[in-house]
């Protein structure tokens, strides 16, 4: 079952599509649907990766309000974070550890990281990346959202310099305490040798079309 949100039209998607070089520089709110009639990247983000998910989810890394699972998949998931921005997460929904989860094997059809991974230390990405694994059921998938990592680095760099001269936060990571091992982007490389560790297979790279390519999915498969 997905969510009831209301799916973006032809016309949006089009409008987004040409639009998409005003919106990559445009910094929206937190949990932001959109803004003068432009869909926000974080939602875009929601929708592409919901829409490659196969059943009960597991979002990692679910940010306020726990918007994929609410908002996208009509609450057929459960969401985690290591912080609780704004006091809308249960106490457990929070933990300061991913790489031990409280799920036993097989709980989950899928599990989605959504523009995540580059904010997992990076000594911890293959140990929870195999966590992830354990808790997907046979047949059930990954789904891993990540920029390429020049388009990452400068939008760092632009909400980092639009909170110094203004005092309004649009990078939420910046309301916690950032672990030194964090980064601001992974290679494809990375990704893809890191799923195969873990286990995934027949992996696929998935560019977001309203978003010109330079956002992409990768979803791994439990075999």
């Amino acid at each position: 079952m997905k969510g009831d949100y209301v799916r973006r039209s032809v016309p949006q998607k089009a409008l987004d599509f040409v639009t998409f070089p005003l919106r990559a520089v445009m910094p929206f709110r937190a949990g932001e649907r959109e803004r003068w009639g432009l869909t926000s990247r974080a939602s875009e983000r929601l929708e592409y990766a919901a829409g490659e998910t196969v059943g009960y989810t597991l979002d990692i890394g679910c940010g306020p309000k726990n918007r994929l699972v609410n908002e996208y998949l009509g609450g057929n998931g459960f969401g985690i974070d290591v912080f609780d921005y704004d006091g809308s997460l249960g106490p457990d929904q929070v933990f300061e550890d991913l790489t031990s989860f409280p799920f036993r094997d097989a709980s989950f059809d899928s599990a989605t990281l959504v523009a995540t991974l580059h904010h997992i230390p990076r000594s911890q990405r293959d140990a929870e990346l195999k966590e992830v694994y354990r808790v997907i059921r046979p047949g059930g998938n990954v789904v891993l959202t990540q920029a390429l990592p020049l388009a990452e680095i400068l939008i760092h760099k632009i909400t980092r310099v639009h909170a110094r001269l203004f005092g309004k936060h649009y990078d939420i990571d910046l309301l916690r305490e950032m672990h030194e091992e964090e980064e601001d982007h992974v290679t494809d490389e990375e990704i893809v040798e890191r799923l195969a560790r873990a286990g995934f297979r027949d992996i696929e790279k998935k560019p977001f079309l309203t978003q010109w390519g330079v956002n992409r999915a990768f979803v791994g498969w439990k075999r």
